[in-house]
């Protein structure tokens, strides 16, 4: 039995089934992967706005994909301080946050399963976390959520306990599983067994550098992406302000031309 393949199977099932499934998966894996059976007994149960984003990802990887495209794209801009990119950005973003939503009520529709605003919320903060987030990207794509994601808007997601075995992530380019030897990771041990003291100090404190760097551009796009929102909603009310000043404007003569109107 694999994992993956077992993980997969479980959070591919319908709501209705998912204690039945696992139960057979744990009983198949005392036969074929004893070690794997107390990992499968733990797994839990997705709420309902994860199973329809798990769904999602399996029924309409467009859309994610779509979604994950687009947050690549803004964070580069982000990274690169270009705001007019990430003005023109913007509309694409709200379609595809829509999009997603759009795709799990659908999902809900076709399993008669009731999608309310507040499904519609997690849909949209998981959107909303996948676009700022690449390592929520990877975790929407996967199709293993438990809950809903959430962006507090700086840092990286907590996704301990929204993704069943969580290891089973892809990790993301660049990361530390990912990096070759010299990139920024650990050296490998005949490296250092090899090496002067003096070198794997500096390779340390390089890799450290580089680790404390890539925390900072992460929060630095960010506190811009959580600037750029927020001029967005200061334009969007200014806009607003400037319509009701002039309805009460026209309000306001009209109420002093029938009180200086000549009376009949």
């Amino acid at each position: 039995m694999d994992l993956a393949e077992a993980v997969d199977e479980l959070y591919g099932a319908s709501l209705a089934d998912f204690v039945a499934v696992r139960a057979r998966l744990v009983a198949r894996a005392k036969d074929e992967a004893p070690d794997l059976v107390d990992e499968l007994k733990t797994l839990r149960k997705p709420t309902v706005p994860a199973w329809l984003l798990n769904r999602v990802a399996r029924c309409e990887p467009a859309v994610v994909g779509a979604l994950l495209d687009l947050g690549e794209r803004m964070r580069t801009a982000q990274a690169k301080g270009d705001g007019a990119a990430l003005s023109a950005a913007r509309p694409e973003r709200h379609e595809a946050i829509e999009a997603l939503v759009g795709a799990a009520r659908r999902s809900a529709e076709a399993t008669g399963t009731s999608f309310g605003p507040s499904a519609a919320d997690g849909v949209s903060s998981t959107a909303v976390a996948a676009l700022a987030d690449p390592a929520s990207g990877e975790a929407l794509a996967s199709g293993r959520l438990l809950r809903p994601l959430a962006y507090a808007g700086f840092g990286e997601v907590e996704l301990d306990d929204a993704v069943a075995v969580l290891r089973l992530v892809p990790p993301l380019p660049g990361s530390e599983d990912e990096k070759p030897d010299g990139a920024g990771g650990r050296v490998a041990d005949d490296a250092r067994d090899t090496g002067t003291e003096a070198e794997r100090a500096r390779e340390r404190e390089l890799a450290d550098a580089r680790d404390s760097l890539r925390e900072r551009e992460r929060a630095l796009g960010a506190a811009r992406l959580t600037r750029s929102e927020a001029v967005a909603a200061l334009e969007a009310a200014s806009a607003e302000v400037a319509r009701l000043e002039e309805e009460v404007a026209r309000a306001t003569e009209h109420v002093a031309d029938l009180e200086t109107r000549p009376r009949a």
